[in-house]
């Protein structure tokens, strides 16, 4: 098919799309509104290089001081030959020695590449470009894991994990007054970041980018577990959340990588387990407790004997007097039974947004998950295997829900992204291409660089619109896509619902 046919075909599937998605539909309580259209990611860490003490994960979303300032020096943080990025190479091959290529900014010959763990690749005209391809939401996640951050050697801020959360949500407003500028002035970007599902809807409808603000944490408000005895109280909790409550801060997790005085965390295998294992060690004073799996499983068949404490059963219940959306990954298999437990006694709705990170989700878990209004989410894999996730996640929807299937990204969560398609020499997606909502994108190009999927895969987070324009043309993916630009909408109507419910 010649470009200018490949053009004219993705301009109809784009009006067929518009008006599926904003054709009358029946809704529990009566008729909906008009949806938005659009695709979100529930899972993304736009300011992970603040993470671990600010000295692991190199590059900035953005720099008053421009490109040159932000991804332009990473031998400053890995060294000359990269040899001092020790947490990257333990990640990528399970030992602290090895070396990369530190040229960012402007030739970017050493990074980004799909399958770094400890470089930014969600710099701000990066998310610009999947914008563009139709992204109407994100859920920003800020993070901080004290364990890791004290066992780095260097770095530029302290490993208190509610000062680095805050850090990070200021460093998110003041990216929003950087686009804003960049677009003519105060309200005028395309990231606006949103407090509550009314102003998120507002945002979209005019086409920006709506950005709620996330917290994934190893030891939330401070809650850590030392030696079996709690490093917080209720009074705390209380006082620490309604402070990250007035910043902003929307969506939270509950335990991450290590146990905390709230519950038990899930188990993790491969190197990254190792690692985290360690600092479960360091952190509390003690290993992982564990016994063989009764259900779905954490790592290698091995469930944390841990559930959710009497502390979590507080917070738990604070966050749904707050309205505030509760994450169900990383939980141990009992702390998250408990926390459903709860959710169904005040209909309340979860969400799971990296989807089979941090223990597994059994077909039972998620027909729950969906029939008390939340939502699952679909990680970004190489374009068949993402059409094939979303139609399996499918199977799952509650029928007296809006379903629609967001991503899960995990970008900037020491996470790898989707290399190039296996079949891509023979088969590849051809530029230019459009996307699902009809825009037409060449080859991404930032500086010197120009980055094609077929070769380099998801090396940074613009060639997501490139994926998901290749996932379109696989098998099942039509189907993929429409439920995918559905899922803007299902986020904010999960939100609806956790404001009416608690």
């Amino acid at each position: 098919m010649t470009a200018i046919r490949r053009l004219a075909a993705a301009a109809c599937a784009a009006a067929a799309l518009a008006a599926w998605l904003t054709a009358p539909a029946a809704r529990a309580g009566g008729p909906r509104a008009e949806p938005v259209l659009g695709f979100a990611d529930v899972h993304l860490h736009v300011t992970a290089d603040m993470r671990a003490g600010g000295k692991v994960i190199y590059g900035r979303a953005f720099s008053p001081g421009g490109i040159a300032d932000a991804l332009g020096h990473d031998a400053s943080v890995h060294g000359p030959d990269g040899s001092l990025d020790v947490t990257g190479n333990l990640l990528r091959t399970g030992l602290p020695a090895g070396t990369h290529d530190t040229h960012g900014w402007p030739t970017f010959s050493g990074w980004p590449t799909y399958d770094t763990y400890t470089h930014q690749q969600v710099y701000w005209t990066w998310l610009r470009r999947a914008w563009r391809a139709g992204l109407r939401l994100v859920v920003a996640q800020t993070v901080e894991d004290q364990p890791l951050c004290r066992l780095e050697p260097l770095r530029a801020h302290s490993c208190d994990e509610t000062r680095t959360v805050k850090a990070e949500i200021r460093r998110l407003y003041a990216m929003q007054d950087y686009i804003d500028a960049s677009s003519g002035g105060p309200g005028r970007g395309w990231f606006r970041i949103v407090t509550g599902p009314r102003q998120a809807r507002r945002v979209i409808e005019r086409g920006k980018l709506a950005v709620v603000i996330g917290m994934e944490a190893s030891d939330p408000l401070g809650c850590a577990e030392l030696e079996g005895r709690p490093q917080c109280t209720r009074a705390q909790i209380d006082r620490r959340l309604a402070a990250l409550h007035r910043l902003g801060l929307r969506s939270m997790f509950i335990a991450h990588w290590v146990d905390n005085a709230l519950a038990g965390a899930a188990l993790e295998g491969g190197a990254k387990g190792q690692f985290i294992r360690a600092m479960e060690v360091e952190q509390t004073g003690h290993p992982f407790r564990t016994e063989p799996c009764p259900g779905a499983g954490e790592a290698e068949g091995q469930c944390n004997v841990r559930g959710l404490t009497g502390l979590g059963r507080y917070l738990v219940r604070r966050l749904i007097a707050e309205h505030m959306l509760i994450e169900a990954d990383h939980l141990s298999q009992a702390a998250r039974a408990t926390v459903m437990r709860i959710a169904a006694a005040h209909r309340y709705p979860l969400i799971s947004s990296h989807t089979g990170t941090g223990g597994d989700w059994t077909a039972a878990q998620l027909r729950r998950l969906y029939a008390l209004g939340g939502l699952a989410s679909a990680r970004l894999d190489v374009a068949p295997r993402l059409a094939a996730e979303i139609g399996r996640l499918r199977r799952f929807r509650s029928p007296g829900h809006y379903f629609g299937l967001p991503l899960g990204s995990d970008t900037g969560g020491f996470n790898a992204l989707p290399g190039p398609r296996p079949d891509a020499g023979t088969n590849p997606l051809r530029y230019p291409f459009a996307s699902y909502n009809g825009r037409t994108f060449g080859r991404a190009r930032t500086g010197l660089r120009t980055w094609d999927l077929n070769t380099d895969g998801v090396a940074q987070y613009g060639l997501v619109a490139d994926l998901l324009a290749d996932t379109w043309h696989q098998h099942g993916g039509p189907r993929a896509m429409r439920l995918l630009y559905r899922s803007a909408e299902a986020y904010l109507e999960m939100w609806e619902r956790a404001h009416r419910a608690g």
